[in-house]
């Protein structure tokens, strides 16, 4: 069964809602949850992650809340030193990685709930966080204007380092983007691991993720405020500030 999950990320009355795709039915409504762009995921299909910003009573302004998706219960919590924003997990739901408007990434292990590393990535907010397809790198993007960048952190790097508050190597800095990158796609192409981003500034960039070299640029008329791909990644979506949806052929650049 194939289900969608939407949230509200003003009301916290909205809540969350998941719905049967093929039935058009609702599964579950969790209420009293509202999270920003990239603050809700899926860890290993069974869990919602959802984080928490300006939450009352939390100590750093923010939590994470964390539902399984079977039946609705009481969450577990999670309180971290800062608001979390942008979330992202390995596909092994291993690890969750969460970004900050202090420009902080967070690494924590799922089982455990230890925090494995933290260190500032960026000068401004993060906005978006998404691993590599196949888990190896995590990648960020950021609020920093002109200097947008794309960092592709090393997993293996994340955790064998021994001091968690150092900043961990990274392979590329990607600069192209001249306002906020707003999604981040990790994808495969015909021969090489490629990324693609989205920004404020209209556009969407396809890079080498290894080389960090830019592939490709599709520029549209308006603000890009996020993207995903179909199944089979032939196909990019990309949605605009005034309310359209494109649709353009994955193989920019390729």
């Amino acid at each position: 069964m194939e289900a969608l999950v939407v949230c509200s990320d003003k009301s916290l009355g909205a809540g969350i809602t998941i719905w049967d795709m093929e039935k058009g039915e609702q599964l579950l409504h969790i209420p009293t949850c509202a999270s920003p762009p990239h603050g809700l995921i899926l860890l290993g299909d069974h869990f919602i992650v959802a984080s928490q910003v300006h939450k009352h009573g939390s100590f750093g302004g923010g939590a994470v809340f964390i539902w399984p998706l079977n039946k609705p219960q009481v969450p577990i919590r999670s309180y971290p030193i800062e608001a979390i924003v942008p979330l992202s997990c390995t596909k092994d739901a291993i690890y969750l990685a969460g970004g900050a408007p202090s420009g902080n990434v967070y690494v924590w292990e799922v089982i455990s709930g230890k925090m494995l590393r933290t260190w500032r990535g960026h000068q401004k907010s993060l906005n978006c966080l998404s691993f590599s397809n196949d888990d190896s790198l995590l990648i960020s993007g950021s609020d920093d204007g002109v200097t947008t960048h794309c960092f592709n952190h090393s997993i293996r790097s994340l955790l064998d380092v021994a001091d968690h508050d150092s900043m961990p190597s990274f392979f590329h800095s990607l600069l192209e983007h001249s306002a906020s990158i707003t999604g981040l796609l990790s994808t495969s192409g015909s021969s090489n691991s490629v990324l693609v981003s989205s920004s404020f500034d209209g556009t969407c960039k396809v890079w080498d993720m290894i080389s960090g070299r830019l592939l490709g640029t599709q520029v549209f008329t308006q603000s890009i405020t996020a993207i995903t791909h179909d199944p089979g990644e032939q196909l990019l979506f990309s949605g605009s500030t005034d309310g359209r949806i494109f649709v353009n052929s994955l193989d920019i650049g390729l």
